[in-house]
């Protein structure tokens, strides 16, 4: 009984693994092409907005939170 258990676990691995009779498809059409173009444009975007914002918030609100912090710690010194 284990042995045919382990039979089975070894041919289900193997055909798993394995790409023996298996035709390799590349994706064509396209809705592949338009998937690609448009993640890649969003993850450029983001790429760039993060940057932007990191270097440059652009909160300019007299009563922002930041403001209050950093009124608050001027005063300390």
């Amino acid at each position: 009984m284990i042995y045919l258990l382990m039979t089975l676990i070894q041919k289900g691995s193997e055909f798993s693994t394995s790409s023996k009779g298996r035709e390799y498809m590349p994706p064509d059409g396209p809705l592949y092409y338009f998937v690609l173009i448009g993640a890649g444009i969003i993850v450029l975007a983001t790429i760039i907005l993060t940057i932007k914002w990191f270097f440059w918030p652009g909160e300019k609100s007299e009563d922002h939170i930041k403001r209050k912090i950093i009124d608050t710690d001027e005063e300390s010194w």
